[in-house]
């Protein structure tokens, strides 16, 4: 049986992916099916057994511990004052029935030093996961235990001190959550995640609009056939969206979860466009999408559609302005457990990747590294960086922030294996590079 699978309950995906006991059910969760959809041929690309540190990259980087807890970012974003705001989530380093975690927002300046840092939640399992500016302000979207089920949609404004300057939950009779939150041209705002209306029922993905001022619009249900969640969201095309979603459809929670990935074009109403599902394989599953200079969009994630399962490898496709595969890249390093977290565009059209690899088999089952990838436009690696070690290091979140200038967020040091010590004494990761 391998640790991969293990490690893979743990990706967290979308913050502290050591907490993730119930976590992943909340986002992104998925793996795949079985026949494939017609649509595209798939390149495979190997992917290499070694790589160079990333030691020549580097400008620095940064580990921030909360008190002794476990601690892991999701997102990172950059303010209007040029200073960095952290997203993710703070809790206990064992799990317990009773566990407890906290939202965790950090602002740190482009030096790395932290400006403040607020821990905030009440009883149960608060996260956040995602953050956009508003003005001088930023919004905060996650998950919030609540006492009567399990969790509500949250979101929260901050202003740039920290402090809450307004708070809202949403949600249904069971366990809601949001795993990221986009601005609209309108000056409102989509949030994509998951809705589960009883412990009975499966979960589907939710979509709402809000208003600027944070009030629900109007909220669109998205039944894919199984356990699903929606995991990001962006623009495309002329006033177009599209989201990405996962679907559990075998062994939801356990070591060997199966399931498939979709990608759904919208109006601005949340109208179905246009529909895609890759279901070759036994699993498939979508982390990130991010808009592209040609108003297509780029999707990132992991697949075993050329592995042997429960290994993966990094599944990367780009789309162009109607939602089409204009080509699809599977980079393959077989018996492995690789996938891509987080990606962004550069100027030329080229790309840079945040992924994870399990480069070493241990008793424990900790060992992803940090992974980056430089790709140029139809996806061809021109070269990986990979680190870090002994326990799990995963970056999550990367943002441009100057000219071959960047920034990434993750975790570092959490544990996936033996259960009686995960998720350990992980602390939040942020590396700023230069990136030629």
């Amino acid at each position: 049986m391998r640790g991969d699978k293990i490690r893979k309950m743990k990706k967290y995906f979308l913050f502290l992916r050591g907490l993730g006991f119930l976590l992943l059910s909340l986002f992104i969760i998925s793996w795949g099916r079985d026949s494939l959809c017609e649509q595209e041929s798939v390149n495979k690309i190997q992917f290499p057994d070694k790589s160079d540190p990333q030691s020549d990259i580097t400008i620095w980087e940064k580990q921030f511990d909360n008190n002794g807890n476990a601690d892991g970012a999701a997102n990172i974003i950059q303010g209007t004052d040029g200073n960095f705001i952290i997203v993710g989530s703070t809790g206990p380093v064992r799990l317990k029935p009773d566990y407890n975690s906290d939202g965790l927002v950090i602002k740190i300046s482009p030096e790395g030093e932290v400006i403040w840092k607020k821990q905030l939640g009440d009883k149960g399992t608060d996260m956040l996961s995602s953050g956009i500016v508003k003005g001088t302000n930023y919004l905060i979207a996650g998950c919030k235990g609540t006492t009567q089920k399990g969790r509500d949609v949250w979101i929260l404004e901050l202003d740039r001190d920290g402090n809450i300057v307004k708070e809202k939950t949403f949600g249904g009779n069971y366990n809601d959550g949001a795993a990221q939150i986009i601005s609209t041209p309108d000056n409102g705002y989509l949030l994509i995640g998951q809705t589960k209306s009883s412990i009975f029922k499966k979960s589907d993905v939710w979509l709402i609009k809000l208003d600027e001022n944070l009030d629900i619009v109007w909220s669109k249900i998205y039944d894919l056939g199984g356990e699903s969640s929606g995991a990001s969201i962006a623009p495309i095309g002329y006033e177009n969206f599209i989201f990405i979603a996962n679907t559990c459809t075998k062994n939801y929670g356990g070591l060997f979860q199966q399931g498939f990935a979709t990608y759904i074009v919208i109006d601005r109403k949340g109208n179905i466009l246009k529909k895609q599902t890759f279901n070759k394989g036994h699993k498939n599953k979508f982390t990130r999408i991010k808009p592209t200079s040609d108003g297509g969009a780029v999707i990132v994630g992991a697949t075993s559609m050329k592995e042997k399962f429960p290994s993966e490898d990094i599944w990367i496709l780009k789309l162009d302005k109607n939602a089409d595969v204009e080509w699809a890249n599977i980079y393959s390093s077989y018996g492995r457990y690789d996938g891509a977290f987080d990606i962004v565009q550069v100027s030329d059209g080229s790309y840079v990747v945040v992924a994870y690899s399990q480069v070493q088999q241990t008793p424990e089952m900790n060992f992803d590294n940090f992974c980056l990838m430089r790709l140029n436009h139809k996806g061809d690696i021109l070269w990986t960086r990979m680190w870090g070690g002994p326990d799990n290091d995963d970056l999550l979140s990367i943002i441009p922030v100057g000219d071959k200038t960047f920034i990434a967020a993750g975790t570092k040091g959490s544990v996936s294996w033996p259960l009686n010590k995960v998720p350990g004494n992980a602390d939040i990761y942020v590396i700023k590079l230069r990136i030629e």
